[in-house]
Order: structure tokens, then sequence, then C-alpha cells
């Protein structure tokens, strides 16, 4: 995105969320440049960065009753003095308790307070500024309605010690509490406890107003924020402790994040800073956190083109498999230098583990170097894995042009007709790039660890024996980069080496899981447009894939897709009618992209696009999907869309590719049918899937974690 449209759009979320967000319109905006609420009270325009009194109870229902309110309990002159005057703390459990006690504020329902713990060089200088804003509430008559309304100018608040550095509190001290200007805040500062050349505090910022019941807006505080200066620049905070030191996970982060250090932690809200030249001199408290995940590039390997129409068929593939294994001698060389760089770590680092944890990362390494080398002796000598992988390749080219086709949507002309806008004059053909849609450079190249991971798997998916089966292999990147494109080649390439050794295998191959309806959903539509090339593929050449047609089912649960095809007639008649929302999910066409589902006509007059009504024997109706653009390959009655989406036909047609839920897996004790989906047809095995995919695998931990273990029994 665009440095200056990121920045608009992140303070346009701020201002709505968070504030102030001055109208410069009269009535709105006060002479000093400060806004003035008028239609909202400052609780409902704004929802985060706000401090309220101390005591409220925390149920959400016992909300405030404009105009009944306690007498408030502010900290006086008297009190102060009184701690002032009161013996030194020690650090004692007494003192303990009240730290903790304003962590507790902090992530109250109606927080209080705002915390960050940071770490202190000895002797460094430590200086603070503290921002807010405090509404007002003026009631008066207005003199056109007479009635009676509400305005709430808004007060800015800034306090930064007179430009005088913060005392920090000492282990005799424990807390100090500072006021904050002539209001009711208070800037605590809590003494933790010290390591090495550092110490680590927890600064606070409070509102010390106490209301044990209802209160106002005039009592919070708005707009919250304070920031930390460092003369010498804040200490990294320690690592977090672990009692099962031993953890692989545990250990591999704490290796590859060595250089990356955290400098506070914050609570009731997040904490930012600016590492600059490795010296972090401010940190502030972040209501609105942000942090800009940098895109992934991928490194160009110097001889190494990777494109895919190279590794089509019709090509000669003796010099491919040298440009493949020149990618693997470039990977050798990468791991031996992490080899070298591996001899000094724990001196470098001052740590004992280490060396022994880069040492176990890089015997992965030369594992999978290992893979790869075999999966490329493979499409050496194995013609089937090579046939294989050619096709998988061409699929792959023509999964990219069609999927990122743009929505064509059908509109009506002057004879009250439909026609495709903006249609496209031919469908776009891998071998002649004049037909690709929009930027050409984009299609066709595969990143490294794409085909890397191709590779090492060609080995366990085409010898059903092997080893290499009971490996999970996981694909670890960040989003946007290709992690997708590299499992929907695996499964292309899956599909066509089972049906190169048994072409009339129409079984399930695929397992497809994901553990939000949402994410399948999206995910359904992309591997649809994969899908559609390997069944155009498999027609070209039925005597290498046979006559069963590929197709792509997607297994969730009635709210998103029917379960019956009974239910999915009627609301397809619902929907023809206009009664029910689309449950139908498919909204584009995969291989043209045609618009489908419901449009309508001017005057009123209701089609339904891509979806068809099919009356079969016995006048058993059925739903299916076939492009209305006649154009496109999958618009002909013998060759519909490739797309199942009702579990009743689901379990009758076995999809090659199945998508579902993890939730549907429970259903298997009690729908016997849908056994065949792992190839048991009447209680007699005749094939099984070959490839299972967990994608988003970050988002099964805790409970749902937990839900997924018992499914997976």
């Amino acid at each position: 995105m665009n440095d200056t449209r990121r920045e608009q759009l992140l303070d346009y979320v701020e201002k709505e969320f968070i504030g102030p967000d001055p109208v410069d319109w009269e009535g709105y905006k006060q002479a000093n440049g400060e806004e003035v609420l008028v239609s909202d009270p400052p609780r409902t325009r704004y929802i985060a960065g706000i401090l309220f009194p101390q005591g409220l109870p925390e149920e959400e229902s016992s909300d405030f009753a404009e105009g009944e309110f306690n007498e408030v309990m502010e900290v006086t002159e008297d009190t102060i003095s009184e701690e002032k005057s009161s013996p030194t703390l020690k650090v004692t459990s007494e003192y303990l308790e009240d730290a903790e006690e304003l962590i507790n504020r902090s992530n109250a329902y109606r927080q209080s307070a705002i915390s960050m713990t940071v770490a202190i060089s000895d002797g460094d200088t430590i200086c603070v500024e503290v921002s807010a804003g405090q509404y007002k509430t003026l009631t008066m008559k207005d003199s056109r309605t007479n009635k009676i309304v509400s305005k709430y100018p808004r007060t800015a608040i800034f306090w930064n010690n007179d430009n005088a550095a913060i005392l920090l509190p000492n282990t005799e001290d424990g807390i100090k509490k500072i006021d904050v200007g002539n209001t009711n805040l208070k800037f605590d500062i809590t003494y933790r406890y010290k390591r090495g050349s550092y110490s680590i505090y927890t600064f606070t910022l409070e509102n010390s107003t106490v209301r044990p019941a209802a209160f106002k807006d005039d009592d919070c505080y708005f707009q919250v924020k304070f920031r930390l200066s460092s003369d010498k620049g804040f200490s990294p905070l320690p690592d977090t402790q672990r009692i099962n030191v031993q953890d692989e996970d545990y250990l591999s982060n704490q290796l590859l994040y060595r250089d990356v250090h955290n400098y506070a932690i914050g609570h009731g809200c997040a904490a930012d800073w600016e590492d600059d030249a490795n010296k972090v001199s401010w940190i502030q408290t972040a209501i609105f956190p942000t942090y800009e995940v940098k895109s992934i590039v991928p490194d160009a390997i110097e001889g190494v083109t990777l494109e895919m129409m190279k590794y089509s068929p019709d090509v000669d593939f003796s010099e491919n498999i040298q440009e493949l294994y020149l990618m693997c001698d470039k990977y050798e060389e990468w791991i031996g230098n992490r080899e070298q760089e591996a001899l000094n770590l724990n001196k470098t680092y001052l740590r004992t583990d280490f060396e022994d944890t880069a040492q176990r990362h890089i015997a992965n390494c030369k594992k999978c170097l290992e893979r790869m080398r075999e999966g490329i002796s493979l499409l050496e000598s194995d013609e089937n894995v090579r046939i294989a992988f050619q096709y998988m390749n061409l699929v792959m080219i023509m999964q990219q042009l069609h999927y990122n086709l743009p929505l064509q949507k059908w509109e009506e002309d002057s004879d009250k007709n439909f026609y495709l806008e903006n249609a496209l004059v031919t469908l776009p053909d891998p071998y002649n790039s004049e037909t690709w849609y929009g930027n050409k450079k984009r299609y066709g190249k595969w990143r490294p660890f794409q085909l890397a991971f191709i590779l090492m798997n060609l080995k366990s998916m085409s010898v059903r024996d092997c080893v290499e089966r009971d490996i999970v292999d996981l694909i670890w990147f960040p989003t946007g980069g290709g992690k997708t494109e590299a499992y929907l080649g695996l499964s292309a390439f899956t599909i066509f080496i089972r049906r190169l050794m048994n072409k009339d295998d129409s079984g399930t191959a695929i397992l497809m899981r994901y553990t939000l309806r949402l994410l399948t959903a999206q995910q359904y539509e992309r591997a649809s447009s994969m899908i559609c090339a390997c069944d155009i593929i498999r027609q070209q050449h039925e005597e290498l894939f046979g006559k069963n047609r590929i197709t792509i089912g997607l297994w969730v649960g009635a709210t998103t897709t029917p379960n019956k095809m009974q239910d999915a007639v009627s609301k397809y008649d619902e929907l023809y009618k206009g009664e029910n929302e689309n449950p139908f999910v498919i909204l584009k066409c995969p291989w043209c992209g045609a618009q489908m589902g419901p449009v309508q006509k001017r005057s009123g007059v209701r089609e339904i696009k891509g979806y068809y009504k099919k009356v079969e024997a016995r006048k058993k109706k059925s739903i299916i999907f076939r492009c209305s653009n006649t154009t496109c390959d999958f618009s002909g009655n013998e060759n519909p869309l490739p797309l199942y989406v009702v579990d009743e036909v689901i379990y009758d047609v076995t999809p090659t590719l199945l998508l579902g839920t993890v939730d549907k897996f429970a259903m298997l004790p009690f729908r016997p049918q849908a056994q065949k989906l792992f190839g048991y047809h009447n209680g007699v095995k005749v094939t099984s899937p070959d490839l299972i995919i967990q994608d988003e695998l970050h988002l099964i931990s805790g409970p749902l974690g937990s839900m997924v273990g018992h499914y997976e029994t």
C-alpha cells in the first residue's frame, strides 16, 4: 500500500475510534482549535483510549444514568501530604499487592489505568510526556427549538513534569506517585527488580477519581497516552522464563529472532518504539497499535528461472533437470553458509544452546535438500512422475490466468436482454501471452520455496508405501507469501499421478481442511480454477487421465450451503423469488469470470445465472452449476462446472478435491455414507485420499485445538 494512503487510513481509524476529531463547522470547534461534541457524548462518540473512574462495577449492564452520581472521592492535598510523611515503603507483600492492583486496573473492563513495563539502564535519565483530553458537559436551551441540549467542549491536557527528569524509585521506595498537573490523573512508577546493569520498572497513568456506582463523562479522561524518553536508550526486556526449556519450538524461535528485542510490555494498551541505530530512545503507549508487515519478495537465483511453461509438456526436459539441480546446489551453498554462521553463536550471544539448535535446523535443511534431489531423480527415471509434473505446471499457469480474470457482470441492454459487461473476446491461452489479462509479468513463475516443497513430496505422492508419507510438512510463510500456490501445485500433481497409476480411480484424492467457514469459501473459488484446469486437460487426454471427471466439493455446515438436494432446490426457488439470500457460495465462474447468482432487470424480473434446476428421472430435481457465458468451456449441458456444494451429492460423487471445515469430520459416525470420502464402499476399502492439507494451522490452538484433536481420532 502507498505509504501516504496507509498513513491516511491509520489517521482516519484513530480519529474515528479514539479521537479527537474536530469538525471545522460553526459550533463544532472552539476558538483554540479544540473540538466540541454536539450530537453524541464523548463515551458514545469514542470507544477506546478512555480512563474511567475507579471503583466502577465490572458488569457491562450497570451503566450510568445521566444526572445520577455520587460525590466524587478525590485524592486531596491532605492525603498527598500524609502520603509524603508516611514511612518509606519497603519491598513487602503489601507493596507488591499495590503494584498488581495497578495492573488489574489497566486490564479491567472499564479500565482506570494504562501501564507499560520497561527496562532502564543504571544511571539513565528518563523524561515523561502525558497527553489526554477532558470533556465538560454544558447543558443549555436551544434558541431555535427550545429543547434542552448538551454540548461537550474538549480541554487538552499536556504534562511533562516541567521538563524535569523523573525520579525513579529504588528498592526502598517501591512505588512513587506523581500528580499530573491540576488534574485527577496520577503518574505512578513501580520498581520491579534489578538484573545485571538494568532494572525493570512499570509506569502507570491512572485516573484517581473514585466512583463506586454511576458516573459522568466529565469524570473520564479521553485520548490518554504517555511517552518515555531515555538518554542512554532503553534496555531490551529479558526473555520470558520457561519451565520446559527443552521445548524445540521455543528454542527455535529464540535462535531465529535472536536479534529482535522486546523493549516494553503494555498493560491495558500496546507499546510502541522506534529502534533507530540500535538505540531505542523513546517508548510510548499505543491504544491503536500498528505494525507494517513487509511483503515477501523472493530472491532471484542466478541461472534459475523456474518458469512454469518451461516445465510444461512438449518441452525438452533435460535442460529443466539441470536447472532444478542448480537450484538444489544453490540451496546447499546457502546451508553451508549457515553452518559457518552457527560455529560461534554461543560465544557471540553468550548462550549455551544456540549452536545445538542451529545444528538441529541445519540437519532439517539437509534432509529437505536430500528429498528435493530424490524428487528430481524421480523426474529423470519415472515417466509417470515426469508427465504428472509437466501437466501440473501447465495447470498452475492456467489457474493463475483464469482465477485473476475480473468479474464480468450481467447488464440489461435496450432490448431487455442480458449481456456481459466488458466481456472477454477470448479466454486466456497459456501458450499466447497476448491473451493474458492485466500485468503479464505476474504469471507463470514459481517462487523457489514453492517448487522446493513440491519436489520434496514427489516421492511420497507417487510411492504409496513411502515412509515420507508420515511426515507433516509445514509451509511457514506470512500472508501473501505464496503458500496457497505451493499446496495447489502439489494437489494438481497428486491428482495427475493418481490418475496415471489408475485412470479409473474416481475417489477423493485430497482433503483440504480449514478452521473457519469464511476462509473455506474464499479458498474454494481459487481451488476451483485449478480443478477446472485439471478437468480441461483430462478431457484433452482421456487416454492418460481417464473419463471420470476431476471435481471439487465444498463440505461445510448447513448455514453456509444446503446439506440435502431437496433443500437446495427449495432454496433455489426462494432465491428466484427474491425471498432468500444466496446459499450457493459461488458468485463468479472460476473459469471465465462471468457473474453467477441472481440478477434483476429494471422491470423487476429476476433471473438466476450459472445455477440451473435439472429435472432427472422420476421427476427428481437437482441443482447444477453451469456457466451462462456461452463462450465459456463449462457452459454446455454435457460439461457443467465440476463444482459441488450439497453434502448429499458430495457423498455420492466423492469429489477429487474436498474442501471442508474440521467440524464436518465429526459427522462421520452419524453419516455412514460419508465414509465414501475415505474410499469405503459398502464397508470395503476401494481407494483412499493421498494428501491432507490443513490450512491456517496456527488457528488450531487453545480450546479449538482440543476440539480438533477429538475429531482427528
